[in-house]
């Protein structure tokens, strides 16, 4: 207020005009008038008192923070106890599954009773991604889960039979609850079914009622793998929060555990398929004829490059009857021991069968019908090509399964074309029925069959083969033998693929007609 009065004084002074002093003076009171008032008002002792006050709530509040805290950190440390407790039982009980045959089934059973008597759930099931088909596979299943997806149409609402369903099913990443709570990525807590849209009710029968869920998700590295999903029966005490935060910490310590099971699985199965399919090769390489049957009026050739643990590819030359020459060429799906059994059970049939006046498709009929007939727990597909010739006719009886070409190169207007029918793989179901074609052969016409593993055999820019550079090096040399025509095939397909690594054998078989 003083600086307002000494600026109209000297501002007065200068100009002479002692009226802006008389204002100013007037200025400085009004302002002077708020802080009169508010003074008369004021109680030290009052406002001593709320000072005090403000800094006591400050403090409160600072302690309540404190314990809030506290609280926290000590919920935070309980939930890794816990996790840390069921992590060290799991690792200690993993390790007596490494030695055993079925060592992440049995695992999975194991951690399925753990977190049913944990939880206290009705029902429990593990569901496993198959990377490879894009799939949900069950896994372990314990108690009464009433399934909350739909049930087939044509499934009778039988318990055994809804039981058996849920056992062995698979199930797609879309279209049902399964999969869009493993695409979402996070767990969910379901309290009541019936208000929930993603639970299918399949009812009205008691048992298929579905009541509390909750799912689980199993991770590897942060990557969804599987499912674990819990349910209680409708009717029962719903799953609460302390049930979900149970099941989330139980699902963790799973997912660490399963980390060196899977690592030991991989190492094992590498190890085994390195060692099988060893054996295998060698085997395989005892199969081929060694010497070609010489052949009046035929020139052969053919060659196989085999890849380490594949085991797939085989041919044969067998001169059976005066009127016919068999001419096998077969790829058999799966690798090492496997196909190699499957190998030996195709070869020893048509051996027996190509002997009789049979065509060449009922020949392919009845090997396919033995083949299926074998009930083995291994995979037993092949594609398999056979060409009967009658030398005395110069005709060719041809059959194919599966996804072995035969090709055709004819010498009077120098073209090759596929005449091959395409068919259902042997081994798929007993009553298959195979074509056959027969066609007449000239001088100079040549047959030619591969595997498919020549024609998608990958350059180091990851392009295939293709059937147009075979095309190119039989019309090329056609005017050569068979066994010629094979070695130039053999020499190109080396200098196409370079250094790329292949991963399937590569075989051809080639007959040329004198």
């Amino acid at each position: 207020m003083s600086a307002i009065i000494a600026l109209g004084a000297v501002y007065s002074l200068f100009n002479k005009q002692y009226f802006y002093l008389a204002v100013t003076i007037i200025i400085a009171q009004v302002l002077l008038l708020p802080y009169l008032i508010l003074k008369a008002f004021d109680n030290p002792q009052k406002r001593e008192e709320k000072r005090a006050s403000k800094k006591q709530t400050e403090i409160n509040v600072s302690h309540d923070s404190d314990m809030v805290n506290k609280e926290v950190v000590a919920q935070i440390e309980e939930k890794y106890k816990r996790l840390l407790n069921i992590n060290k039982d799991l690792i200690f009980k993993l390790s007596t599954f490494f030695s055993s045959n079925n060592s992440l089934e049995n695992f999975l059973e194991y951690c399925n009773n753990l977190v049913t008597e944990k939880v206290k759930a009705d029902g429990c099931i593990f569901i496993i991604a198959d990377d490879y088909d894009n799939t949900l596979s069950v896994k372990s299943f314990k108690g009464n889960f009433p399934p909350p997806y739909k049930l087939p149409e044509d499934l009778p609402h039988k318990p055994i039979r809804v039981e058996t369903n849920l056992k062995f099913a698979q199930f797609p990443l879309t279209d049902n609850i399964f999969g869009q709570i493993f695409t979402d990525g996070q767990p969910v807590l379901i309290e009541d079914s019936v208000k929930d849209s993603r639970v299918f009710q399949n009812g009205p029968e008691e048992f298929l009622k579905c009541g509390s869920y909750i799912f689980v998700q199993l991770k590897q590295f942060d990557t969804v793998i599987g499912l674990i999903a819990l349910s209680r029966n409708y009717g029962n005490e719903k799953f609460t929060k302390a049930d979900f935060d149970s099941a989330i910490i139980l699902a963790d310590a799973i997912s660490t555990s399963m980390k060196p099971l899977y690592s030991f699985l991989d190492y094992a199965e590498h190890t085994e398929l390195h060692k099988g399919g060893s054996i295998a090769s060698k085997y395989q390489k005892d199969m081929l004829p060694q010497k070609f049957p010489v052949i009046p009026g035929l020139s052969i050739g053919c060659f196989t490059n085999q890849m380490e643990n594949v085991c797939g590819d085989y041919y044969d030359i067998l001169v059976s009857r005066k009127d016919k020459i068999s001419f096998v060429m077969a790829d058999v799906a799966g690798k090492g021991m496997n196909s190699l059994i499957v190998m030996i059970m195709i070869r020893a049939v048509l051996r027996l069968a190509v002997h009789t006046a049979q065509s060449a498709s009922t020949v392919m009929s009845w090997v396919n019908r033995g083949i299926c007939l074998e009930n083995s727990k291994i995979d037993h597909f092949a594609s398999v090509a056979l060409i009967d010739y009658n030398p005395l006719t110069k005709e060719a009886d041809i059959c194919t399964c599966g996804n072995n070409p035969v090709f055709h190169y004819c010498a009077s207007d120098k073209t090759v074309k596929q005449i091959s029918i395409p068919s259902e793989p042997m081994g798929v179901t007993k009553d298959t029925v195979y074509k056959s074609d027969t066609i007449h052969l000239s001088p100079g016409d040549i047959i030619v069959t591969c595997t498919d593993g020549l024609l998608e055999s990958l350059n180091e820019n990851g392009v295939q083969y293709s059937l147009e550079n075979l095309k190119k090096v039989i019309i090329k040399n056609s005017n050569a033998s068979a066994k010629d025509i094979s070695n130039r095939v053999k020499d190109n397909l080396k200098r196409y693929c370079g250094t790329a690594q292949q991963y399937d054998d590569q075989s051809l078989l080639i007959v040329k007609v004198q």
